[in-house]
């Protein structure tokens, strides 16, 4: 029961299994037991888990972007929703303002008072995630799962670019997806970097096919000097390539892992026996510092830097599926339309 989330419904759904007794010697069918004495088989509610997890990217994404407060008013209204239906369509069915403020007060009293300037602030976001439907009684509100997976795609694929490409080209990049099409000399104007730098950033960013240039011509004759090259970012295709970097880098982390640990499988063996014989001394009345050691001094530094190697390794697979959840998403919700 640790697995329940009380607000998202039960993760862990129960499934009754009738029992039937042997077949008689003498060939009668096996009579069926009541279903009260039948086994109990549990499985995952995969909608209520994908719905919860859903809700808590959304929360989280908009707390980094605004604050807090516009989290727990995203929530509220995300909640709403799966009372009502916890559909996981395009958009969430809409919540009224006094359904907001009621939602408020029984889980965050004191953000009651600023519902209404961050329900104001969400709504007039270029994001476009929380949408005012109708004005009437303080305005109905929704959030739009489809612009929240773009913008969630987006988010960690600038997190790409500069991990990869450092800060300026992060700028540039954004920029560039913000501005939709735009011409070399406006991009270096707007990231108050110097021509010369921007030019190199911006071709480095379209050579790894993170930008692409679309020609625009003012004359028949097509001539270079006569033509507009405006830099795009082509996010589709941009999120298939990442997506198979994703996984590459998934499987090395893993096989880095593996590797690290196969190294070292007789220190870990070790440790885990030492680890057992412990809890077994314990609860037998036998206090640990009692035990002799079953590791040298040096056994336990080179453990503890190869424990500290796969902590690290873990982390990194944690991330990389993190965005791979975005882009997958993304390119789910797109193939849709």
């Amino acid at each position: 029961s640790s697995g329940i989330n009380a607000e998202y419904g039960v993760l862990m759904s129960r499934e009754y299994v009738e029992k039937t007794e042997e077949p008689a010697e003498d060939g009668e069918p096996p009579t069926k037991k009541s279903r009260s004495s039948g086994g109990v088989m549990w499985r995952v509610n995969t909608h209520s888990f994908y719905t919860f997890m859903r809700d808590t990217q959304i929360v989280e994404f908009i707390k980094n972007r605004f604050d807090d407060g516009a989290g727990e008013v995203v929530s509220v209204i995300l909640l709403l929703n799966n009372q009502i239906d916890g559909d996981m369509s395009q958009c969430s069915s809409s919540a009224s303002y006094d359904q907001i403020l009621h939602g408020l007060k029984n889980k965050s009293p004191n953000m009651v008072p600023f519902a209404k300037s961050y329900l104001d602030i969400l709504t007039d976001s270029d994001l476009g995630i929380v949408k005012l439907v109708d004005d009437y009684g303080g305005g109905s509100f929704l959030i739009n799962f489809s612009n929240f997976y773009l913008e969630y795609a987006k988010h960690h694929i600038c997190s790409i670019v500069r991990e990869r490409f450092g800060p300026k080209s992060h700028r540039i990049f954004s920029i560039v997806m913000a501005k939709k099409m735009i011409e070399q000399k406006q991009v270096a104007e707007l990231a108050l970097i110097p021509y010369k730098d921007a030019k190199e950033l911006l071709y480095t960013l379209y050579t790894e096919n993170f930008l692409e240039i679309q020609e625009l011509h003012r004359t028949p004759d097509f001539s270079p000097l006569r033509t507009f090259y405006l830099f795009h970012v082509p996010l589709e295709k941009l999120t298939l390539k990442l997506l198979n970097v994703c996984y590459k880098a998934i499987y090395n982390l893993m096989a880095i892992r593996k590797d690290n640990l196969n190294e070292n499988s007789r220190l870990v063996d070790k440790s885990l026996r030492a680890d057992a014989s412990t809890l077994a001394a314990t609860q037998q009345g036998i206090a640990p510092e009692d035990l002799e050691d079953m590791l040298t001094s040096s056994e336990k530094q080179q453990l503890g830097s190869c424990m500290r190697v796969v902590k690290r390794l873990d982390l990194g697979e944690i991330n990389i599926l993190d965005s791979i959840s975005a882009l997958t998403h993304f390119g789910n919700n797109q193939n849709v339309h």
